[in-house]
């Protein structure tokens, strides 16, 4: 079903847009499209999701893929609006319209910061980033880690990306392990706020000042040196 996140009778590849007949009468107001799966949200906070369920991507409680449209119910049994929303590599989060995030689908290596014991889950699950007071405003979902950015500014990061040959995944260690696979706060960076950039020191250069006897010496030698050459 990896092809069928179009929600199209043609599951083959589109090289034009096609209006999604499912969609008929719900006024939509978001889309996003991941690695697989797509997710559209409607007017009322509504999520819709549909493609591969790989992992539980689809939020649907199963792992099966949908060839159209399913509203998440289990939002609608939390009597939850949904803000924003982001679907990733078999992976989702949402934002409701209280600043509460939602994770769900594969959940590895802390990538949803739910905590490096989970694999994935099928239903959205309440991320918590350690402060009561956080308010959520955007997510995004990437490949294997994903961003959460709060009211304030503040981004935290879930998960990671491997550099200079270290695999994928949280890979601090010096973190407790009861805080592994959980949101970490980026310091010295907020989105309100411009960060200083590093500019090159330049130097300049003193005028150096002379007596006035050098000065006068210097003159001569001026002179001098201009007869020489006539």
């Amino acid at each position: 079903l990896d092809a069928l996140n179009l929600t199209l009778d043609d599951p083959s590849d589109q090289c034009y847009p096609k209006v999604i007949d499912s969609l008929q009468g719900v006024r939509c107001v978001g889309v996003s499209a991941g690695h697989r799966h797509s997710m559209v949200l409607d007017e009322f906070g509504g999520l819709y999701t549909f493609g591969s369920g790989a992992s539980g991507a689809l939020g649907h409680g199963d792992l099966q893929g949908q060839e159209y449209p399913i509203k998440v119910q289990e939002f609608d049994n939390m009597r939850v609006r949904i803000h924003q929303f982001s679907a990733g590599v078999d992976m989702s989060l949402a934002v409701d319209t209280q600043g509460t995030v939602y994770a769900w689908g594969k959940a590895s290596e802390g990538r949803l910061g739910l905590g490096m014991g989970r694999l994935q889950t099928a239903l959205p699950r309440e991320v918590d980033v350690g402060d009561a007071k956080f308010k959520a405003v955007d997510v995004e979902c990437g490949y294997v880690h994903s961003l959460i950015v709060g009211l304030d500014g503040s981004v935290y990061q879930c998960g990671g990306v491997g550099v200079d040959g270290k695999d994928d995944g949280q890979q601090d260690l010096d973190i407790e392990e009861n805080q592994r696979g959980l949101p970490r706060l980026l310091s010295g960076f907020n989105i309100w706020h411009r960060i200083a950039e590093p500019k090159e020191k330049v130097v300049k250069e003193q005028w150096k000042k002379y007596g006035k006897y050098e000065l006068k010496g210097r003159s001569k030698m001026l002179q001098e040196g201009v007869r020489s050459i006539g």
